[in-house]
């Protein structure tokens, strides 16, 4: 089913009811025609990454990062990898649609097309000035443990070019993990690129058949590859690691790069999540050391579990019980 055009449902209710704040800001970003910015996502004595958005009613996207390029046209969203220099696309349904907006990266402005951002509980605390204006903060509850908080900063205009996360590392005991989210260069209502939401392979890329592209792919999105595993009625693998997490680069240089480990794309979905940028989701699977890795189902209930780096032999046989157990 494509759709070529649809008002997207949120993708979580709030457990109690919204702030004026929170909803006067997702009012005034369901409000607007388009919106293009730069952002950064900086997580504070860690990593940064960076990404130009361009959204377009009724259902027009364009995402730039280092390491990829997708475009939703309204039909088709297809993906183009600058690593491989390979693209591949599939249809633009309403379920992929709501899952690749629903990214935790684009939390600022997913309420563009009515995805409202994953809290538990949203409270208006004032005034504030930021970077020389006046700006609401909205603080969030992001999980019922309430481990993981985040604040947004509404500017005059209506809308958030500021997030600020807080969580307590499971990790790290004692530390807590700050993802600061900036947009700039934002702009309202502009006038937008002709063809900007075309997509136009480079003349050396090289197109790939989605399905197959799947067998061997690490999403960075849980949702999507469960949406992927349903789909396709596999299991999901997750790694969950960090940038500076040593035994973590020893499984990726010793384990992740062999044939042995890829042949396991025939059985699963392979999926890695940063912790300190996904602390909401290391919570909710428990995850107190790294690497931990998991075999779950479409659903998120949990198969079973490998606690730290081991050799190749050793993890395989491993994950071989963990794939031969019923789903």
């Amino acid at each position: 089913m494509t759709l070529l055009a649809y008002s997207l449902i949120p993708i979580l209710s709030l457990a109690d009811a919204p702030s004026k704040g929170f909803t006067s800001w997702q009012s005034a970003l369901a409000s607007k025609d388009s919106i293009s910015a730069k952002v950064s996502i900086q997580t504070v004595g860690g990593t940064s990454t960076n990404f130009a958005i361009d959204l377009k009613k009724p259902n027009l996207v364009r995402l730039d990062t280092s390491t990829e390029l997708v475009v939703a046209d309204g039909t088709t969203i297809t993906t183009f990898d600058k690593k491989g220099n390979i693209w591949y696309k599939r249809p633009q349904t309403k379920e992929d649609f709501s899952v690749l907006m629903g990214d935790e990266k684009y939390t600022l402005f997913s309420g563009f097309f009515g995805v409202t951002p994953k809290t538990v509980k949203t409270t208006d605390a004032g005034t504030r000035t930021l970077a020389a204006e006046q700006v609401l903060e909205i603080k969030a509850i992001m999980d019922k443990s309430a481990k993981v908080t985040q604040s947004f900063f509404v500017g005059q205009d209506g809308i958030a070019k500021r997030a600020a996360l807080t969580a307590e590392s499971k990790v790290k005991q004692g530390e807590k993990v700050q993802v600061i989210t900036t947009a700039s260069n934002v702009v309202v209502n502009g006038n937008s690129v002709p063809d900007l939401f075309a997509f136009k392979a480079p003349s050396n890329a090289k197109e790939i058949d989605y399905q197959d592209l799947i067998a061997n792919k690490w999403f960075l999105d849980l949702d999507e590859a469960k949406l992927v595993a349903s789909r396709t009625n596999k299991n999901i693998f997750i790694d969950f690691m960090a940038t500076w997490c040593g035994p973590c680069k020893q499984m990726e240089r010793e384990v992740f790069v062999t044939d042995e480990f890829k042949a396991m794309g025939k059985k699963l979905v392979f999926c890695k999540i940063d912790i300190d940028m996904n602390p909401a989701l290391a919570e909710k699977y428990g995850v107190t050391a790294i690497p931990n890795m998991f075999v779950i189902r479409p659903d998120g209930s949990v198969v079973g579990s490998i606690l730290g780096s081991m050799p190749l032999t050793a993890f395989m046989q491993e994950l071989e019980k963990l794939t031969s157990s019923n789903k």
